[in-house]
């Protein structure tokens, strides 16, 4: 195999033709700079340099080379530069995966921040129902808005914001007016959003710890069918502050969890073999803000109105 470490004093000899000057200029000894210009005669079977008096020339070969030998090292520099990019040439389509807590209403705007930065791109987003975050190794979603605890070794992402549980029912129910006791809590009639099951386990964990198991009354699609049922059901439905945000204009009663829950953090996650990627880099960045700007204003509301 060739040495290509030799090319880059090879370019200062053929441009100084003098080994003192190479030498100053690579920062090493005149000795050493002769015994690279033996290994590069050596190397390409021409004397390269040839004395003519206190001078040197170059050989045939050695001009051919001078001609060539300076694009080929700039173009070798490349290789370890970032690759630029234009938005508005990105002609990817992009998968965005969200769950269930993440609300959606954030889609139309990053849509339109897409159309406006990089029209040539294009959108698909998808419901993130799988709770095994190493999924994303299959390549088929870009990143992934998702509450996480245990993120694996090749994913990368960034956190969003932090969230905890509340519960949800209609003003006449007969525990809107009450307490919320884990017993209470228990005892109740149920409703689950399909999708986010797998997340609540935490919930059903400090049930069971205190000796107790929920009530799962119906499964619903989404949220809002989930809250259009609590109003004319005696129901619960335990939920993440900000989502509750969402309906503070609805006829429901807010409370806590009658249990010690840890604030939930949500990411958005990517695998790794995207993250030197410089499309993926400005479309996870173009989504970063817009994705955590929304999270956080949902939680703030959800403080001032259910506090």
């Amino acid at each position: 195999m060739h040495n290509y470490k030799l090319l880059i004093a090879l370019d200062s000899l053929l441009r100084t033709r003098n080994l003192t000057l190479s030498a100053q200029e690579l920062n090493v000894s005149q000795s050493a700079m002769s015994k690279t210009l033996l290994q590069i005669r050596d190397a390409f079977g021409d004397p390269i340099l040839i004395r003519e008096g206190n001078q040197f020339s170059l050989s045939q070969r050695a001009s051919h080379l001078q001609k060539e030998l300076p694009e080929l090292l700039q173009r070798l520099d490349r290789l370890y530069s970032p690759e630029e990019i234009t938005p508005k040439e990105i002609t990817r389509r992009f998968t965005l995966a969200f769950n269930a807590f993440i609300a959606p209403k954030i889609l139309p705007v990053i849509c339109q921040q897409l159309e406006q930065q990089s029209p040539l791109s294009s959108l698909t987003t998808q419901l993130w129902q799988s709770e095994d975050l190493s999924e994303l190794h299959k390549g088929s979603v870009d990143v992934v808005a998702t509450m996480a605890e245990d993120i694996p070794d090749n994913l990368f992402g960034k956190r969003l914001g932090g969230d905890k549980y509340v519960v949800l029912m209609s003003t006449s129910h007969p525990l809107a007016t009450v307490s919320m006791t884990t017993k209470r809590y228990s005892d109740a009639k149920h409703i689950l959003v399909n999708g986010v099951v797998d997340k609540q386990r935490e919930v059903d964990r400090l049930i069971a710890d205190a000796g107790q198991q929920r009530r799962i009354f119906a499964t619903v699609p989404s949220f809002e069918s989930g809250v259009e049922a609590l109003l004319i059901t005696e129901t619960l439905m335990t939920v993440p502050l900000h989502i509750a945000a969402g309906f503070a204009d609805k006829k429901l009663v807010v409370k806590p969890v009658p249990f010690d829950t840890d604030e939930h953090s949500y990411y958005l996650l990517w695998h790794a073999r995207y993250n030197n990627d410089p499309e993926h880099q400005w479309f996870r960045e173009l989504c970063l803000p817009l994705i955590k700007d929304e999270l956080c204003k949902s939680i703030e509301l959800g403080q001032q109105a259910f506090s």
